[in-house]
């Protein structure tokens, strides 16, 4: 995996371009982009298909690696992107990459990119949110691009999991008492 990792990040700091972006806004310059990261992907490595279904894990697929790309406009201020439901993650049966490309929309570049997988990214930064059974999402772009990549073990990222997860059922169930007091007071 660590080879996949390196050699997405090479391709694509060799041959990734700002795409034309005439009258797009975040989303359509977004895609775009993701768009030229999978045909950069393919041209350069083997075993190359596409995601499932639109809600699919992955963007794409190198071999039995799911890869998942993530945009940033570095011109925008707060950002706090969706990872990954947990209910997903505790059932992953690869290995999911993210691909990173911070670009910037006034000027019209990319910035960098970089990859990390999944169990590598900096829980200083990550939150799960109330979203379906539970969204894994980084809380503030700006600062996790300050320190992406976390100093724990597969391992130990998965105990923290494991606590955050438990942590936010058990504040979800705490909510859900009150609300459902103030309907019985209604």
């Amino acid at each position: 995996m660590a080879l996949v990792k390196q050699t997405l990040t090479d391709v694509l700091q060799a041959n990734l371009q700002f795409p034309s972006s005439d009258g797009l806004q975040q989303r359509g310059i977004a895609d775009k982009i993701e768009d030229a990261c999978n045909e950069i992907i393919k041209a350069n490595f083997d075993e190359v298909r596409p995601a499932k279904s639109r809600r699919s894990i992955e963007d794409v697929n190198i071999g039995n690696t799911y890869v998942d790309h993530k945009t940033s406009d570095e011109a925008l201020n707060f950002k706090m992107p969706n990872m990954i439901s947990i209910e997903r993650l505790r059932k992953l049966d690869r290995e999911l990459i993210y691909n990173f490309v911070i670009y910037n929309s006034n000027k019209k570049e990319i910035i960098k990119t970089f990859a990390l997988d999944v169990y590598e990214l900096n829980w200083d930064h990550l939150k799960i949110q109330n979203l379906g059974k539970g969204q894994l999402q980084i809380t503030n772009m700006v600062a996790f691009l300050e320190s992406p990549k976390t100093t724990l073990t597969k391992e130990q990222w998965i105990a923290q999991l494991k606590i955050e997860a438990i942590a936010f059922y058990k504040k979800v169930q705490r909510d859900s008492e009150k609300r459902q007091k103030l309907w019985e007071g209604y």
